[in-house]
């Protein structure tokens, strides 16, 4: 065999085996990831290696993604390609009790109608196609979880939200909210009485029993029902010390709550106006004996007011319509919102009224993160001031911002000590005519401190919950519409639903998004402006100041006989026009240069990418050549 034919065959086997090797290693080593991400996107996090070792029987998951649609759109491809590696790696971890099926629902086909029929959600495109990125998630018994459409603005919550879904089919029951209210919410409200034309229950109560098993719980509790998943506490009123202690213990136990306290309740004083003096003391409500040994307050003793949130109501009288700001009436937008809380990301504008603050106690060890906060604009304001009615102008009048944010929802974790250190209080003799003495509960061991990190949210408003804050009812072809104005209580169910889930499943925080941007470009595009801004200002004043000058001038001349201009007005004029042209050069010359070194480090990248890897290929590859050549002649010389 000569040379020639020695090396074709070595080229044939060298392109033989490197096929080999990648249809091998493609096969077998396809679960085999190094993650080298900044935010270990594509590592899953303990919380959830946790759950998926915990799954009881078979999940099968049904991803829906039209690959051929989704070509049109990079953005969405590669996202596409994000979600498949990580249910991968769920698949990877869940050591078979999770199954994946990817599916390409095309225009036409069985698979098509199975995605519209299991609630997956189409995105028109211009060819007239619908493109479909959804999941469904089935176990054993038929529940079913269904994301419509995965969208990139929600990247950062994904693992939230798949192993959410895994955790709801692993156990499908309704989480139990336990509901202790001052609040004339009706929410055990029976048929009859709805129907009857008695108070009607709160829509919140009915949003809350789509999704949870809502049971109202006395006010006189001794001990929360073990069966209860969370606790929500809304306006406590009267509570007395075994009630206390058993939320308190309830906690220290591991349990979740929910807990919405008021300095001043709008729904509750507006009630009392009708046969009270107005701003009893109903009207505010406190949980501080437990908040306190828990880290935070909500004091009574002030609102806080917004002037950049403050909703404007009409402050005129006899029909003289006059706009004001009511400053303690507040449209929280998502930039008052925690984006890197599950309970508040992606919410829309909230509306809620006369809210409190949440103290942070000094030398608290409890990790206390914000949810909901006020704008620096902001101020706290006595609560007297609105006891007796809104008084729009009384409040403006006295406002002054003290530059702080100020928290009005927060989530409280960590260890913490229980409020009644001395133990569960004594139970109280039975008084003339009250009959029997109170019972002790199940003896259960007091708690000093919590068992495991608590999960509370505190939220300073109650006003939220009822329907006057968060949706209009609209009468549609003779039937009653729920048309939600605010986010309330879609705030509401998500904590609800935070919270009703494991310690694993609320300990998961936001990840990073795959797609990074340019900081490198953004900070030079930011100096680049910064340097130019006042000189782009400059020039465009002397632009604009030139042509008020040039329409002058020809203003002038045709007011005057004859309305032509004079030889020594169309010389002024020309000159104008001279210096407007170098103006308008000057002007494009600072644009230029405001980019130009951004296009200076775009060339570098592009030399990088595209010239410097084959050119250090080349070089290295004429390197080993001339080393060949050498040892060749060596040997030569030898010989």
């Amino acid at each position: 065999m000569n040379r020639t034919t020695t090396a074709v065959v070595a080229l044939f086997l060298a392109a033989l085996l490197f096929v080999s090797i990648n249809v091998f290693s493609a096969n077998t080593f396809r679960s085999a990831r190094l993650d080298l991400t900044q935010e270990g996107l594509y590592t899953l996090s303990e919380g959830s290696i946790r759950i998926l070792a915990g799954i009881p029987e078979p999940i099968r998951l049904r991803l829906y993604f039209s690959e051929k649609q989704a070509v049109q759109l990079p953005n969405v491809k590669s996202y596409g390609l994000r979600v498949r590696e990580l249910l991968e790696e769920y698949v990877s971890r869940a050591e078979g009790k999770i199954t994946l099926e990817v599916i390409d629902p095309e225009p036409f086909t069985q698979a098509e109608d199975d995605a519209v029929r299991l609630g997956l959600r189409a995105a028109p495109m211009t060819t007239g196609d619908n493109l479909y990125f959804g999941l469904v998630a089935t176990n054993t018994i038929d529940d079913r979880q269904v994301v419509p459409f995965f969208s990139r603005e929600k990247e950062a919550f994904l693992e939230y939200d798949l192993t959410r879904m895994i955790f709801n089919l692993s156990d499908p029951k309704k989480p139990v909210v336990g509901l202790i209210t001052g609040l004339q919410m009706n929410a055990d409200a029976s048929p009859m009485l709805r129907f009857s034309g008695g108070p009607q229950p709160w829509a919140i109560a009915a949003a809350i029993r789509e999704v949870f098993d809502l049971r109202v719980l006395e006010t006189r509790v001794g001990v929360i029902p073990t069966d209860i998943d969370v606790l929500m506490v809304a306006h406590p009123l009267g509570l007395g010390e075994q009630t206390l202690y058993a939320i308190d213990q309830f906690v220290m136990a591991g349990g979740r709550a929910l807990i919405f306290v008021d300095p001043y309740s709008e729904v509750t004083a507006r009630s009392q106006r009708r046969g009270q003096p107005p701003g009893a003391a109903l009207a505010s409500s406190t949980l501080d004996r437990l908040l306190l040994a828990w880290g935070v307050s909500v004091p009574t003793d002030h609102v806080i007011a917004d002037y950049e949130a403050a909703q404007e109501v009409n402050a005129g009288r006899a029909g003289n319509q006059r706009i004001v700001r009511y400053l303690v009436w507040l449209q929280l937008t998502p930039a008052n919102m925690s984006a890197n809380d599950v309970v508040t990301a992606d919410l829309g504008p909230m509306i809620l009224a006369n809210s409190g603050t949440v103290m942070i106690r000094e030398g608290t060890k409890t990790r206390i993160t914000p949810l909901i906060t006020t704008g620096d604009q902001a101020m706290r304001m006595d609560t007297n001031i609105i006891r007796f009615g809104p008084a729009p102008d009384r409040l403006l009048e006295t406002f002054k911002a003290d530059g702080d944010i100020h928290m009005i929802a927060a989530r409280l974790s960590g260890t913490v000590a229980s409020a009644f250190p001395d133990g569960r209080p004594p139970l109280k003799p039975p008084g003339k005519g009250q009959g029997k003495a109170e019972k002790s509960p199940d003896g259960k061991p007091h708690l000093k401190e919590s068992s495991k990190d608590i999960g509370v949210i505190v939220v300073a408003d109650t006003d939220l919950l009822h329907d006057q804050f968060w949706l209009r009812k609209q009468n549609l072809a003779g039937q009653e519409m729920i048309v939600p104005i605010s986010a309330n209580a879609d705030f509401v169910i998500n904590a609800l639903d935070n919270l009703a889930g494991s310690s694993d499943l609320i300990g998961l925080r936001s990840r990073g998004k795959s797609t990074r941007p340019f900081i490198v470009v953004q900070s030079m595009r930011l100096a680049a402006e910064q340097k130019f801004q006042a000189e782009e200002r400059k020039l465009k004043a002397t632009l604009e100041e030139a042509k008020g000058r040039i329409a002058e001038l020809e203003s002038r001349a045709q007011s005057g006989a004859g309305s032509l201009l004079t030889p020594q007005q169309q010389e002024k004029i020309q000159t104008i026009r001279g210096q407007l042209l170098n103006t308008r050069k000057q002007l494009r010359d600072v644009q230029l240069v405001l980019n130009r070194d951004i296009d200076a480090l775009e060339a570098k990248v592009k030399f990088a990418n595209v010239g410097l890897m084959p050119l250090a290929v080349a070089i290295i590859a004429a390197v080993l050549a001339l080393l060949g050549l050498r040892r060749r002649r060596r040997r030569a010389v030898r010989v």
